[in-house]
């Protein structure tokens, strides 16, 4: 059974390295464990007495420290957090080392499965550093958080369930996807043009599932709905599911949002929303439908052109609840 990482750190940290170090997934391939260092930093241990963990190549990180060890035929191979103003984002880390390496068949693939997460980690969180998210990333998310803040509050699912069908900042296809249903936010300001532009050949391939585009309309004001707010209202809705929270938390990270960042009280009013159910003869473009040889298209769909498709969310809520 896992346990919850920030209550527990949070529970011996009066205590400190005398609490001494406790045990997380314990049906887990590899021996996973937290604690705190000798001079009370957070830390995350891997252990194992069957396979060696120099095939992990540690990344550099400027807040977390990597110390590999190896004792009486035991390796190890330690997190250290350096910085405990980045208590949340290491717990998501460590958490998503666990989660992801629990699902290999084996110790070596475990191995393997937590030496490319930590490097992606390593990557993600420089990459923030360095390079803050476009205007149009920041709108996009916007959206797509606006649209997750609705399923919650109008189609009566759990947060929980609601955070994880989030899939936008996974890299999928689609942004949302709830019981067969999928749904592709898409963002602009009310100065553009009434356009949907489709970036992949693969965003309006339903795969037998409903697909559903909500077009949103924003004007940048001086109030109204932020990054921030919208955050906070998810978090609020999230606050008695610690697993689901940590879960939005991630994929914020993974969507390049940093919590410090000058954009997050940019305000937008939301002017207008638009949703479409893509059926027969719906303008589109699908690896199917392309002719061969054709592996990669972007295109702009006017949306005067599907007026016929507009539904009412009132019946995506209806689908979602089928």
């Amino acid at each position: 059974m896992k346990i919850d990482f920030i209550t527990k750190w949070d529970e011996i940290a009066h205590l400190g390295k005398n609490a001494g170090r406790f045990r997380v997934y314990p049906d887990h391939l590899l021996d996973l464990f937290i604690g705190y260092s000798t001079t009370g930093k957070r830390e995350f241990t891997l252990e194992s007495s069957v396979i060696a963990l120099d095939q992990v190549v540690l990344p550099e990180f400027e807040n977390i420290s990597t110390t590999p060890r190896e004792s009486d035929g035991i390796c190890s191979l330690t997190l250290c957090l350096t910085d405990h103003q980045l208590k949340d984002i290491f717990s998501i880390i460590c958490c998503d080392l666990a989660e992801a390496s629990s699902r290999a068949e084996t110790p070596e693939g475990a191995v393997g499965i937590f030496g490319t997460r930590l490097s992606h980690w390593a990557e993600l969180l420089r990459r923030g550093r360095l390079y803050e998210m476009s205007f149009k990333e920041r709108l996009g998310l916007l959206g797509e958080l606006r649209m997750v803040l609705w399923v919650i509050d109008h189609c009566g699912i759990e947060p929980g369930i609601v955070a994880r069908s989030w899939r936008g900042p996974e890299g999928d296809a689609n942004d949302i996807g709830l019981n067969y249903v999928r749904i592709e936010v898409k963002s602009q300001l009310s100065t553009q043009p009434f356009t949907i532009k489709v970036s992949s050949l693969d965003q309006l391939n339903g795969d037998n599932r409903e697909l559903c585009i909500a077009l949103h309309r924003f004007t940048v004001s001086e109030s109204g709905i932020s990054l921030k707010s919208l955050i906070e209202e998810i978090k609020f809705r999230l606050v008695e599911n610690h697993s689901g929270l940590m879960e939005f938390q991630r994929k914020l990270l993974l969507a390049g949002y940093q919590h410090d960042a000058g954009y997050i009280n940019e305000a937008f009013n939301l002017d207008l929303i638009k949703t479409y159910r893509i059926g027969e003869n719906f303008p589109l473009l699908t690896p199917s439908t392309v002719p061969k040889g054709v592996i990669k298209a972007q295109y702009e769909i006017s949306c005067d052109s599907i007026r016929s498709y507009l539904i009412e969310q009132s019946d995506l809520e209806l689908l979602i609840n089928g």
